[in-house]
Parts: structure tokens; sequence; C-alpha cells
């Protein structure tokens, strides 16, 4: 198990800002958002899923041995199917070429729906996730994010004849990931809202901007001054000059979650 690797100070994440008559014109960027220090909890349970090295997500862990990242992410158009867990990588706290902490994936878990062929369609999204089963449960020694506290109730998961359902005190929301424009280093988008649900709930449409490689990063809420997952980007949309995103919500990968959790629980002899 490979942990606390390398030595991080706030130099790594000082980023200069350009100004505004210099960045380019019409194109979407993520030079506005902040860069995050990924030596420091929460951002450093934040990190990529490094896909066979040729390319990457974002991913939250959520447990000590889980991450939260996009289903879309583990589909490959060469093989036409889902990668081997063999493939996928999380390197938590990455920025610069380092890491705070390493693991390989040993399996993972997606939604029941989820077709790679499909694409981003309506009918896709809600089981755009994944749940990444690590082979080390490094999320011991560095943390992890918690769930937020209206998806940790018998409301949430349902019952049989009833929808599970969760109520958030807010619309205001934040996101992280590593976008294409700076996939080196982690930075948040904030001051962002829910504009809108779908499906039950499972599907967010939020108004912060996201990008190429932000797939699979978390929708975040502030609770009692710390950060705590909703949900996670999947992917972009445009209707006219108006950007928004698509998340799924916790909802949606909740029971999957539960179980895992249960499952890797010691049973009393």
């Amino acid at each position: 198990m490979l942990l606390l690797t390398m030595s991080v100070t706030a130099q790594d994440y000082k980023v200069r800002k350009l100004p505004d008559d210099q960045l380019p014109k019409n194109v979407i960027t993520s030079f506005h958002r902040n860069a995050v220090n990924s030596s420091e909890y929460p951002w450093r349970t934040v990190g990529r899923v490094n896909i066979g090295g040729t390319t990457h997500c974002t991913g939250s862990l959520i447990a000590e041995n889980i991450v939260l990242t996009a289903a879309h992410c583990l589909y490959s158009k060469h093989l036409q199917g889902m990668v081997p867990a063999s493939m996928v990588h999380f390197l938590a706290g990455y920025a610069h070429g380092k890491h705070i902490a390493y693991s390989k994936v040993l399996a993972y878990e997606t939604g029941t729906g989820f077709n790679g062929k499909s694409g981003a369609n309506t009918a896709n999204i809600p089981y755009d996730w994944a749940l990444l089963i690590l082979e080390d449960p490094i999320g011991q020694e560095i943390g992890y994010l918690s769930l937020h506290a209206a998806f940790l109730n018998d409301t949430a998961l349902g019952t049989k004849g009833r929808s599970a359902r969760a109520v958030l005190p807010t619309s205001q929301i934040a996101s992280a990931g590593y976008p294409r424009d700076r996939s080196h280093i982690l930075s948040l988008e904030e001051n962002c809202r829910i504009v809108n649900a779908f499906n039950r709930g499972l599907v967010l449409v939020t108004s912060c901007i996201s990008l190429q490689g932000d797939s699979g990063g978390p929708i975040l809420q502030k609770s009692e001054n710390d950060w705590v997952l909703i949900g996670l980007q999947t992917a972009a949309a445009q209707r006219g000059r108006n950007r928004s995103s698509i998340g799924v919500s916790a909802l949606a990968f909740l029971r999957t979650f539960s179980n895992l959790i249960n499952a890797q629980e010691p049973t009393l002899p």
C-alpha cells in the first residue's frame, strides 16, 4: 500500500490568473476557477481516475476503499465495452504529476441500466455512475467525503412501493475536477446552484460549468463548514448562450453503495 508518497507545499497550487482582456473570447475554459490545495482535507480525497494510461476522469473517495466516478469514463470505444478493472488506477490528491495516495482498482459497479454505446442520452444519464473498489483502503489514512445527511436515512433509500427521496436545505453547490485545460491540478467551481432535477431526483441540472475531464467529479454542498457530497458531474449542456452541467445525485447509487459497505462490515462469530 502506497500512502503519503510525497510532500506537497502550497507552492504547488499557486496559479497566476490572466487578466480578463487576455482570456480567449467565446471559449469555455476553467481559468475562472480557483485551484485548491490537494494536500488539505477534503481536497486530498478527490483525485484523478486514470484509465489505461490514455485518458482520465475525476473521482472522489466516499469510503475507505470506494471511489465515486462516472460510468462513461470506463467505456472504451476501442474495446466496444467497459474496460477491465485492472486498467483503472486512482491517484488521490493528485497535483502536477504527484499524488498523496494511490491504489489500483479491484472491481467496480455501475448503474444497472448504463449502456456505454448510448452516450449521454436522456435514458442513460441516471445510470452514469460507477463505484470503484480499491485494492488498498487509502481512505483510512487520508479520509473521505461524507454523503449529505439527507441521503443517510430510510427515506433516501426508499422502501417497497415508495420512491427514494432526499430534501436538501439549499440549492447552492460547488463542483471540483481536473478539466482538460488544467488537467494536472484540482480546481473548484464555486457559487453554482441546482437549476432543476429530473427522473425522481436522480438527475441534476446545475449552473456549474464543466469540461472534459471533470466527469465523475463531486458535486458538493457546505454543511456546518464542511463539504459534503450530494452527487457527481457527468456531462455539459448548452442551450443558446446558457451553459449548464448535468449530474447524478447520490440517490442513484445509494443502495449499491450501502450494499457494498454492508458487505465489507465484519460479522460477529
